[in-house]
């Protein structure tokens, strides 16, 4: 199955460098539908006219950001001080409601570009 999904440009160029490899996310319905072989075509915003495609390998779900950071927090520690502030960043996307409901999701993915 093939999902659409927007990203910022940040994130975009990090894929396209190789740096990046897992995305997070509230584990909203539309989340739920990922799994593992399925193909995201992420667009990066705020044009919406470059694309990329990626594979999920793997969907880790959380029950909130903490915990989803605590788990991945080695990928994190060069620029955050603990998991608490990593979550806290996803906080400017999401609310407490929608992690609260949701859950976080953790997708991790592979990008052959």
């Amino acid at each position: 199955m093939k999902h659409i999904m927007k990203l910022l440009p940040e994130s975009f160029e990090e894929i396209t460098l190789d740096r990046k490899n897992i995305e997070y996310r509230v584990n909203d319905e539309k989340r739920q539908k990922i799994q593992q072989g399925d193909t995201i075509e992420f667009f990066k915003l705020p044009e919406l006219k470059e694309s990329l495609e990626v594979i999920v390998t793997e969907r880790c779900e959380y029950k909130n950001f903490t915990e989803m950071f605590t788990d991945l927090f080695g990928l994190f520690q060069d620029e955050y001080a603990n998991p608490e502030e990593v979550a806290e960043a996803m906080y400017e996307i999401y609310t407490k409601e929608e992690e609260e409901k949701y859950g976080g999701l953790a997708i991790k993915f592979e990008y052959e570009g």
